[in-house]
């Protein structure tokens, strides 16, 4: 009997120990999304008029995520992140019907910053996005230029901060694993890298970022689009203006070069608690072309509480010598050569 009670006790120590020790290893894990959905209106959106729809993801992008943490002792965690995105509107995943389109990655972070591996966001989205008064919204500096919303496949991303200043690079093996990259015997296709600093004052922010990409097949791979793109941002009280300019050179065989410029300016004001009210003019200078478009964006937005938004978000495009910007970007919902109106209401709730 006593030795039956020894081997019980024994057996209880051995599990509460492993018991224990699994609970100390476990991640801190955390579900988080957005739920923004709302009604689009927008004219000359062909030769046949206007369109009138429910949109998703209109001020913020419509996503689920999982994101945690272990601690690993001496101050270094073990990280991961795990985010789709969606469309409110029916419900199908975006990003080419990935299913954590959005990101998906895994890494280390620590004292000395983070070493992150995986589908990630690009300093362009980042950090770049972050210096206008849209942030990634759908009318927003993207309109203009398709990087400021990139992600990348196959990344390692390390980002580390000293003091008010915050440094990041990145490189990856093929940015798109949906249309190639990783191509064998061809280390250039469909290369992707860049880097970028930040500095992160009380009232002013300011940030530099350099992003190449290289052709996705070993044919093209002599290819380039660079982007440089410099931004800022200055809170005085309960205004901020924000802006920036990017530098964009796109490189094709046999040395065809195309430039063209961003510049935007924006500034928001917070009115009382739940309201704030804001304003973006941006525009595209195309180098040896007079098809330079300009857009101005307005936002009113109204907090309910700390999860749930209400906005009016207007667009207004002034299409110069056949250029073909729409609100929802480059020869998107827009009849050539035309001017274009429009506007979208909605609701955001964050969990």
């Amino acid at each position: 009997m006593q030795t039956k009670n020894k081997f019980a006790i024994t057996t209880l120590a051995i599990g509460a120990a492993l018991a224990c020790g699994q609970a100390a290893a476990q991640s801190n894990v955390t579900i988080y999304g957005i739920v923004d959905s709302g009604l689009e209106v927008i004219n000359h959106a062909s030769a046949a008029g206007s369109v009138s729809r429910i949109s998703s993801g209109n001020l913020s992008g419509s996503r689920i995520g999982f994101r945690g943490t272990e601690d690993l002792g001496g101050g270094l965690q073990a990280v991961f992140v795990l985010e789709n995105g969606y469309s409110v509107d029916n419900g199908t995943a975006l990003q080419s019907g990935r299913l954590f389109g959005r990101q998906s990655y895994v890494g280390l972070q620590g004292s000395w910053g983070s070493l992150l591996i995986g589908r990630q966001n690009s300093l362009m989205l980042e950090w770049m996005s972050k210096y206008n008064t849209m942030d990634n919204a759908t009318w927003s500096s993207k309109v203009h230029d398709a990087a400021f919303s990139d992600r990348i496949d196959n990344a390692v991303k390390y980002t580390g901060r000293v003091g008010a200043f915050e440094l990041s690079t990145y490189y990856s093996t093929g940015f798109d694993s949906t249309k190639g990259g990783e191509v064998a015997g061809s280390s250039a296709a469909g290369r992707e890298y860049g880097f970028g600093g930040q500095y992160l004052g009380e009232g002013f922010k300011a940030g530099l970022v350099y992003d190449q990409k290289n052709g996705q097949t070993a044919a093209l791979s002599g290819n380039t689009d660079r982007h440089l793109t410099f931004g800022a941002r200055y809170k005085i009280g309960a205004a901020e203006v924000l802006g920036g300019y990017l530098v964009r050179r796109q490189k094709t065989a046999p040395a065809t070069s195309i430039r063209s410029d961003v510049s935007w300016i924006g500034m928001s004001y917070q009115v009382s608690q739940p309201l704030q009210l804001s304003a973006s003019l941006y525009h595209t200078d195309v180098k040896r072309s007079n098809q330079d478009p300009t857009s101005i964006i307005t936002m009113v937005k109204y907090s309910l509480s700390k999860r749930t938004d209400l906005y009016l978000i207007n667009s207004y495009v002034w299409n110069k010598n056949g250029s073909n910007l729409g609100v929802n970007g480059f020869g998107t919902d827009i009849a050539a050569g035309s001017n274009q109106f429009g506007t979208m209401a909605g609701i955001r709730h964050t969990f």
